[in-house]
């Protein structure tokens, strides 16, 4: 199961990224900064309900993370273009984690 878990996330990552300057045009940062945020919250309230022994279930939510940091990453990288002085943007891109 654990090994799939990655497989799942990076599959739901991968359009996340990809429709990124769409999302970014049509929701703009601040709204994928909480889609990210609710994801993550569904995400993690999610696992605590998953009954013991049934550690499978957790396929079902891991989609979720590729949403939070496909989101995320997405938002918190326009957000520094938009902070940084012009012929920085890279550099400010490095200082996040």
């Amino acid at each position: 199961v654990m090994g799939l878990t990655v497989v799942v996330t990076v599959v739901f990552e991968i359009p996340v990224f990809h429709f990124a300057p769409t999302l970014l045009d049509k929701f703009g940062p601040g709204r994928l900064q909480q889609a990210a945020a609710v994801s993550y919250m569904v995400r993690v309230i999610g696992y605590t309900l998953i009954p013991e022994g049934a550690m499978a279930w957790v396929l079902l939510l891991e989609p979720l993370h590729g949403v939070t940091y496909g989101a995320a990453a997405t938002s918190n990288v326009a957000y520094m273009a938009q902070l940084s002085p012009k012929g920085y943007e890279a550099t400010s891109q490095g200082l996040l984690p």
